[in-house]
């Protein structure tokens, strides 16, 4: 755009938080039955007269107070007339001539600039009603609960120059009309709207282009996006030769696109005229003394308090000012516990995370700001630790109660024992002497692990403070006496190194020479792997193989040396040969090993290596963070994926991916068999194959792209080509909060199958498909699936239930009669109990969902049109599969289209294959990462991914 300067004006409308509407007594409160908060006058029928609310006009004259504009003490109402279903009036009582509020200016600041944007003026109106598209039966109806609505409309001047000042204007608005108290600003409910009139010129023109107006965008974020898709639609029009037309659009936040509603109508088309029917508005200079002095602390004076008196960072206190229910909450909270920087600091973290991740709802909180301070002043004051202060405050979001309560009956409360503590700590220090040699020869790294072990032992007794001080006096007494000898090796910049020996291959493949500069590099001598069937089937037998040291155990006369391959650990015994070589080494090296196997019915595996040889081939820079040799890791999650390069060196870890592995490598097995070609479809693509909001969006060379949500298109269209195709590949979804069950790139296993009867053809397959994986996990994956305590399902059959009779199971006969489109996480978990119960079944097919519901090319039911010939697959409560039938007819597909408000024209690449012909078919998309997840019996899908994506991680 550096060719166009863009000149932008919003126009914004508030619901003012009266609780009449502003001509009629009727409840202006959100909600409520259809068309039960209306009457006679906010429906227009004849011989009503309306009266103003007084409470409308103060909310005005405060919002304007807020925004620093002047205040008209002489206003008149005018009617604006036009037609529309949801304007039973058929005209709107709003102001044009006289507004109640005049010229001002908000500040922003974007990218450290700072900017005043003119208010033109704000004026006084009534709201319309709202259509209600009723797809499951095919009617539009009218809901006239908010005809009738007051709201004002801040109509700025075209100053703003990007879409980043637009959303920083609209964000400064909202902070303002809520810390006014006059509007919530739920954007979401339509209580702030805004249209974007937005027009580009090139620089040096003395007059503005010809603008759009975008209609009713309802978030910040689409603010932004209908503003640069608009930038480069008229900048496309104007460098091909062509002239933007005066029109109003709508912004479709699923293609990220805007679109023609109509020719932009001027003032005069719609007949302005004062109203007959309310006197003017007369305002004397004590009324606006009153609202004005009604008017509560703003933003910018709460932000000088909190950094001034509060001594809170400008970041901290900008963030609380920005958020306002977070802001008084917090002043809340202070009135029980007067520590702002402890009080902040918890809310800024824990209660903003648990708000991120979805557990707490601001307009349901199950605790008071009283309880929130509770919790922090028993951490401050040390009768709870840190950590179970923020278990006490995941018990509060989830059910609410007292603090001290859960506290007490979790046995968090600290009542200090000093000889208890050093009894306790004497103990543990004497079952982990080798760690307190450690320590003592200067490994320092493994006071963390020892530290674990006795705040742990002494939840209750003491708190982490005095524990961690008893516990340095103990351990630096054991070094200054030198109590005990070290027996792991040195820190690594005094390690002798010298009595290791380090590996060089004298038989190492060498290309064959042709001529003085050419060498022949072929396929003679391939390096091979080393596997645990490698030492199972040579017994009594010299084996060599390179491996990593995993664990070091040392003992009086003995030594034991566990090696990690890629495939399994194993347990190497030294011999007197290669004593001296053991000493020297370490966790985390590199090392190729020469023995014999032997048997050893007590070794997991059962078998063991007599090590006749042992050398360094490589050693790390640098220590491990978590200690991955002791069993399963016991962490956090957060914590190894913090570490994921060293937590998938943990045998546990590591086979969760083997598992995974086999998964994919079983249904590669069984599609061949079956006749599928495997595909590899593109990845950045033109249209969501699924729509809505979580869609992520790309500016592809000043297009518009996004990253895939599904292959579905490219399937579709090679069904006509291959008959049966399939792909395993990442999929992504826009993901807005980090909850248990999603993740933003995941691993879609994904297959078409062309000539079917019906989905049922499609479910079979599956089935077939998750059975034979199931059985290729026994057969190839017997060690991993031992090691996690895999239960793998045997699968001959799964049942099936229509969606409609899953809600009656669920919820009884009257399910039948609701709008419910899809199943609830609490109803997937439900149903996979009842298959369980009742079939010993762990999966379970829900199929036939409302025909109304996406995605747009599910086949409708033949029987029964508001239903559609899709299905979902149910892993252990949990959905795991999205397939079924899909239109092969190109009509159909472009009625459905139309049906579900989508323009065919944007999908013109994918109804080629409808218009060249496709044979009946459907398919279906499996999550592998949800897969796994329950087949080992996880409740995080991050645990089953190896490097996830969500809303907070971007590394590693």
């Amino acid at each position: 755009m550096e060719k166009y300067i863009t000149v932008i004006g919003l126009e914004i409308h508030a619901e003012l938080l009266t609780k009449t509407k502003i001509f009629c007594n009727c409840s202006a409160e959100f909600g409520g039955e259809r068309n039960s908060r209306c009457c006679p006058v906010c429906t227009g029928m004849p011989g009503t007269l309306p009266v103003i609310n007084q409470t409308a006009v103060e909310y005005a004259v405060k919002a304007g107070y807020a925004f620093g504009c002047e205040i008209n003490k002489f206003s008149v109402f005018d009617r604006k007339n036009y037609f529309y279903p949801d304007l039973p009036k058929a005209y709107q009582i709003s102001q044009l001539y006289y507004p109640i509020i005049g010229a001002g200016a908000i500040p922003i600041e974007v990218n450290g600039k700072k900017k005043d944007i003119r208010i033109n003026h704000v004026h006084l109106e009534e709201d319309a009603g709202k259509l209600v598209h009723d797809d499951y039966n095919g009617v539009s109806l009218a809901d006239y609960n908010r005809c009738g609505i007051p709201l004002i409309e801040i109509v700025s001047e075209p100053d703003m120059r990007s879409a980043e000042e637009a959303m920083a204007y609209v964000e400064q608005i909202s902070l303002l009309l809520q810390y006014a108290g006059v509007c919530d600003c739920k954007m979401e409910q339509g209580s702030l709207r805004c249209d974007v009139n937005i027009s580009i010129m090139k620089p040096g023109d003395k007059e503005f282009g010809t603008r759009a107006e975008i209609k009713n965008i309802n978030s910040i974020k689409s603010v932004g996006r209908a503003i640069k898709y608009e930038e480069r639609r008229q900048a496309l029009l104007l460098e091909a030769g062509k002239k933007v037309v005066q029109e109003t659009r709508r912004y479709d936040a699923n293609r990220d696109a805007t679109k023609s509603m109509r020719t932009k109508e001027n003032a005069h088309d719609y007949r302005y005229f004062p109203e007959p029917d309310i006197l003017q508005v007369n305002l004397t200079d004590e009324q606006l003394a009153a609202i004005k002095a009604k008017l509560p602390e703003m933003p910018n004076v709460r932000l000088a308090r909190y950094t001034g008196e509060y001594k809170l960072s400008k970041v901290d206190a900008q963030t609380l000012v920005n958020n306002k229910p977070i802001s008084d909450f917090f002043e809340e909270a202070l009135k029980t516990y007067n520590a702002p920087k402890s009080v902040s600091a918890f809310i800024l973290t824990e209660f903003m995370r648990r708000i991120n991740l979805g557990e707490i709802d601001l307009d349901n909180i199950k605790f008071t700001p009283e309880e929130l301070a509770t919790v922090v002043k028993l951490a401050d004051e040390e009768k709870i630790s840190k950590n179970d202060a923020k278990a006490v405050f995941r018990v509060m979001a989830e059910n609410g109660g007292d603090p001290e309560k859960i506290a007490k009956d979790a046995g968090y409360i600290i009542s200090v024992d000093m000889d208890k503590v050093a009894s306790v700590i004497d103990s543990i220090l004497t079952e982990n002497a080798s760690q307190v040699q450690q320590y003592a020869s200067g490994e320092k790294k493994v006071f963390g692990f020892i530290m674990g072990q006795c705040t742990k032992s002494l939840k209750g007794v003491a708190t982490p403070k005095i524990i961690k001080e008893v516990l340095e006096q103990k351990l630096e007494a054991a070094s200054a006496g030198a109590a005990v000898e070290v027996e792991t090796a040195e820190e690594e910049q005094g390690r002798d190194l010298s009595k290791l020996t380090k590996y060089t291959n004298p038989d190492k493949y060498v290309p064959s020479k042709d001529g003085d500069y050419m060498v022949m590099v072929g396929t003679d001598k391939l390096i091979k792997e080393f596997a645990l069937s490698d030492a199972l089937n040579n017994v009594g037998k010299t084996v060599e193989f390179k491996a990593c040291v995993h664990r070091l155990r040392k003992m009086a006369g003995v030594a034991f040396v566990v090696v990690r391959t890629a495939n399994c650990t194993i347990q190497t015994v030294h011999s007197e040969a290669c004593k001296d070589s053991i000493q020297g080494l370490k966790e985390g090296d590199f090392v190729w090993v020469k023995g014999t196997v032997q048997e050893n019915p007590k070794d997991f595996n059962g078998v063991e290596i007599v090590l006749s040889d042992i050398r360094l081939i490589s050693t790390p820079a640098a220590d491990l963070p978590l200690k991955i040799s002791q069993g399963k890791l016991n962490c956090s999650i957060d914590t190894k994926l913090d570490n994921r390069v060293a937590a998938l060196r943990n045998p546990y870890e590591r086979a969760i991916f083997k598992l995974q592995e086999g998964l994919v490598h079983g249904m590669h097995e069984f599609m061949r068999a079956n006749g599928f070609t495997e595909i590899h479809t593109p990845k950045i693509v033109a249209q969501g194959a699924e729509g809505g909001a979580n869609i992520f969006r790309l500016d592809y060379f000043h297009k518009n792209a996004f990253l895939n949500q599904s292959p579905q298109f490219y399937k579709q269209a090679c069904v006509g080509v291959f008959d049966r195709v399939y792909e395993i590949a990442p999929v992504y979804r826009a993901e807005k909060h980090a909850t248990s069950r999603h993740i933003n790139e995941y691993i879609g296993l994904d297959f078409e199958m062309g000539y079917i009867d019906s989905m049922y053809d499609v479910m079979a397959m599956e089935t077939a498909m998750l059975r034979h994986i199931m059985e290729y996990l026994k057969e190839n994956y017997k060690y991993e699936l031992t090691l996690l305590e895999v239960d793998v399902p045997n699968i001959t059959e799964i049942p099936s239930i229509k969606f409609i009779d899953a809600l009656t199971l669920l919820r009884g006969d009257n399910a039948a009669g609701g709008k419910k489109f899809d199943l609830d996480p609490e109803d997937e978990v439900n149903l996979g109990k009842y298959a369980k119960e009742k079939y010993n079944s762990d999966f379970i097919f829900v199929t036939h969902f409302p025909s109304s519901k996406p995605p747009f090319y599910a086949m409708n039911s033949r029987e029964d049109p508001k239903e559609a010939y899709k299905f979902d697959l149910l892993f252990r409560g949990l959905e795991i599969t999205s397939g079924g039938q899909r239109i092969n007819d190109y009509q159909e597909q472009v009625d459905k289209m139309l049906a579900q408000g989508l323009d065919p024209a944007d999908f013109e690449s994918y109804l080629d294959a409808h218009k060249y012909g496709l044979p009946p078919h459907g398919g279906l998309g499996i999550g592998l990462e949800r897969l796994l997840m329950k087949l080992l019996g996880r409740n995080n899908i991050r645990e089953t991914s190896m490097f996830p994506r969500d809303i907070n991680r971007l590394i590693p």
